[in-house]
């Protein structure tokens, strides 16, 4: 089904925006989206209260996902049926840290909250692509602004691993120094780093697990007490060797690396029964291009 005959009239297409700050830009789209049609409908709902909710949802954490785009969204009780706006935005706006662009908002109701990430998931795909993201930059009319996501949003489509994973951030090489990966990992509280070559392919990956167990003695998994050993000093060798050992060293050498089209309930899987920390997404060409995590699946879809 077309995301526009979904939505019938519960849409606003509003080019160059002049706004100051995110709030003000949320008012601004509410002042078109949310018109006097929609509260005859919606009448137990005011501007007031849903600018409220997106700015709670945006303090629980930024919707801002890179590239300039935000997908500022909330889930409302008592409304009938779900309403969006793309907006672009004459001056770049903070969301968190990031400055941005292209808002994508995004009101459900209640009863009905993943449609909202379908509803995101399409918009991705024309998006992430550099020169369809450019010209929705461009446009200078609403008229203009709608022809750019006509054809390709379409809510039948599954959710797969591109609609859902985030950019790449933070990768090492072979040759980083194996204190150094820890420094990160801690640093940025990660659970599992790519190692990737110069291509931007992962080959490797270091994960708490294995920083947290290097040097262990292989028989100490099968031990039931650690008692006759007590003395023993677990990082006695992280510390002996952590100015020579490199990433390369002691990495994983197989990562779960999959392709864009990989589905949810296939990500869930390797996440949750095969106990995966990372899913890596890569292109044709092997090129990193994203990531899933059990983190990932938890902001962008359960707690959407």
């Amino acid at each position: 089904m077309n995301i526009l005959n979904y939505a019938r009239h519960g849409f606003s297409w509003q080019p160059q925006l002049n706004t100051k700050g995110r709030n003000e830009t949320f008012s601004a789209i509410l002042n078109t989206l949310c018109n006097d049609d929609f509260f005859t409908v919606n009448s137990a709902l005011s501007k007031e209260g849903i600018l409220q909710a997106l700015i709670e949802r945006e303090a629980l954490r930024s919707t801002a996902v890179g590239n300039s785009i935000a997908f500022p969204h909330a889930r409302l009780e008592n409304l009938e049926r779900p309403l969006f706006a793309i907006a672009t935005l004459k001056n770049s706006v903070t969301f968190g840290e990031e400055s941005v662009r292209i808002v994508c908002l995004i009101l459900v109701p209640a009863s009905d909250p993943s449609i909202s990430l379908k509803i995101m998931a399409q918009f991705s795909r024309v998006l992430l692509d550099d020169a369809s993201r450019e010209k929705v930059l461009q446009a200078h009319d609403s008229k203009t602004l709608e022809a750019l996501f006509s054809e390709e949003t379409n809510l039948d489509n599954p959710l797969v691993a591109r609609d859902i994973m985030r950019m790449p951030r933070w990768s090492i090489q072979e040759e980083t120094l194996v204190s150094e990966c820890a420094k990160m990992m801690s640093n940025y509280r990660l659970r599992a780093i790519p190692v990737v070559n110069k291509q931007k392919q992962v080959i490797g990956e270091i994960t708490s697990e294995l920083l947290f167990k290097y040097g262990l003695p292989a028989f100490f998994e099968r031990l039931k007490s650690v008692s006759f050993v007590a003395e023993f000093d677990p990082f006695e060798k992280y510390f002996k060797d952590e100015r020579n050992t490199r990433a390369g060293d002691i990495m994983n050498t197989n990562p779960r690396v999959v392709s864009p089209e990989h589905t949810i309930m296939e990500l869930v899987f390797d996440l949750a029964i095969k106990q995966y920390n990372k899913i890596y997404i890569a292109d044709e060409n092997g090129k990193w291009i994203g990531a899933v995590s059990k983190g990932t699946i938890l902001d962008n879809v359960i707690n959407i």
